[in-house]
């Protein structure tokens, strides 16, 4: 009997995150379907691509994921391996069903669906991602060369006013410039190459994630055994590398030039409970908030 990849997404999950992904044939993956918590799902659901659905995926790479509707009807969404996106609004389950039979049998009829126009990304709703984060050598270069330049303005004025002043002096304030950034570019290559390795696999739906400083001493946490999300920000800061995970046996850890850092926190939905704090660094000093 055909079988086709089905997976699972439910109303915690971030676009892109799936579970339990496995092949199924056509009367496995209707009892999958009807076992779903719908009606649980359902009050807390806002209706779009992304939310408590179950996605197929056929051998031509064609996606129909069944999801929630208003007024307790289901939307079958059908993306074509051509990335156009149709949409049906089924009465009730067992309607949503039969179209899952004959998505599996290669007989959907696509009259009764309506067709959208506008097709940019939609794909990123139906497949799945790994949500596995590394250094990008790029960004850490732009970073490089971003605070480079605000150096280089900065002082620009400094040699330009120590030359109309003195020859020897304004010698001097060159060559200190370009120790000066000698030393910044030589920081920033030390950053990248000791933090080019390191590793994170963290999703928003599942309460276990990964982090380690290479792939060769990767640490698995779960969510429950965090304390805290203490946020250091400052003015001008790049929104990366800023959180520090703090767990509950007091370790802590703090992914640099992984992850934004308003997007993990993302990761922590509200009902664990985790308290996230703010530092905010001034010239005057620091202040904490909640």
């Amino acid at each position: 009997m055909l079988q086709l990849i089905s997976k699972i997404q439910h109303n915690t999950y971030e676009k892109s995150e799936f579970s339990d992904e496995q092949p199924r044939d056509v009367d496995e993956t209707i009892r999958l379907i009807k076992d779903f918590p719908w009606n649980a799902e359902r009050p807390l659901t806002d209706i779009q691509l992304t939310g408590p659905s179950v996605t197929i995926i056929d051998n031509d790479l064609n996606y129909l994921k069944l999801g929630l509707f208003f007024n307790g009807k289901f939307c079958v969404y059908y993306l074509d391996n051509h990335n156009h996106l149709y949409e049906y609004h089924a009465p009730n389950i067992d309607e949503a069903s039969n179209l899952v039979k004959d998505f599996f049998d290669q007989a959907l009829d696509l009259k009764p669906f309506e067709k959208h126009f506008f097709n940019i990304g939609n794909k990123p709703h139906f497949i799945t991602s790994d949500f596995v984060y590394r250094v990008n050598p790029v960004r850490v270069l732009a970073f490089a060369l971003m605070f480079s330049a605000y150096i280089t303005i900065g002082l620009s004025y400094f040699i330009m006013h120590a030359m109309n002043i003195n020859g020897g002096f304004s010698s001097l304030i060159v060559v200190l410039i370009m120790i000066l950034m000698g030393v910044l570019f030589g920081y920033v290559a030390l950053v990248n190459i000791n933090g080019r390795n390191q590793y994170l696999q963290i999703s928003r739906g599942n309460t276990v994630f990964s982090y380690g400083p290479d792939e060769k001493h990767i640490n698995t946490y779960n969510k429950a055994d965090v304390v805290e999300l203490l946020y250091l920000t400052a003015k001008g800061d790049r929104d990366m590398g800023n959180v520090r995970i703090i767990f509950k046996n007091g370790e802590i850890i703090q992914p640099k030039m992984l992850i934004r850092d308003h997007e993990l926190i993302q990761k922590f939905p509200e009902k664990l409970g985790i308290k996230v704090s703010y530092i905010h660094k001034t010239v005057f000093g620091e202040s904490k908030y909640a």
